[in-house]
């Protein structure tokens, strides 16, 4: 970050999103928040120009480490498998399913240009059994898709930001480098 309004911008910006999310999810008692949206949101504010930060991306790009997690686990037949991050655990079937959700999220996600990196945290919370009912796969998708809609306009005012500190700085230096000039030009 190159200044205090960037580090502002991060900080209510993320925060804000990620508050947005956990109010909504208390308000009709579902936990709408969850890991791979941290990430997300940290891309909305901090790098809102890359392709990931983008609706498509990271709607589609979550679903499919959604849907990755879900084939992996039924794949492998993992639903009884202790959940990793309950137990500490690894077992054979979650080591596995873990491997292939990955290794599909990643194909389709290249295969459709759906990139958004927190799509493998999705994926993993679902192969390793954090998340692996039907109502958790209704909650992730309704967080992912508050998440694209709540952090769309928040990207879209940072690119502004953005883009009008880009503007004022080429201004600047425009001035400089006429100002410079004319002083060379009288000195001569």
């Amino acid at each position: 970050m190159n200044n205090r309004a960037d580090l502002v911008w991060a900080t209510l910006g993320e925060g804000g999103l990620v508050l947005a999310l956990a109010a909504t999810g208390l308000a009709v008692k579902q936990p709408l928040i969850f890991a791979s949206l941290g990430p997300t949101a940290y891309e909305l504010v901090e790098l809102p120009q890359t392709r990931s930060a983008k609706p498509y991306n990271i709607i589609v790009g979550h679903l499919i480490g959604l849907g990755a997690g879900f084939l992996a686990v039924y794949l492998l037949n993992a639903w009884a498998a202790p959940n990793v991050l309950a137990t500490g655990v690894v077992s054979p079937q979650r080591m596995w399913a873990t491997a292939i959700s990955v290794a599909l999220t990643t194909l389709a996600s290249l295969a459709l240009r759906a990139g958004q990196p927190a799509a493998l945290a999705t994926t993993l919370l679902v192969s390793l059994g954090a998340m692996q009912t039907r109502r958790d796969a209704i909650v992730i998708v309704v967080g992912v898709l508050l998440m694209a809609a709540i952090g769309e306009p928040v990207r879209r005012l940072r690119l502004k930001s953005a883009t009008s500190k880009v503007s004022h700085m080429r201004l600047n230096n425009d001035r400089e480098e006429s100002t410079s000039g004319l002083t060379g030009s009288r000195r001569r």
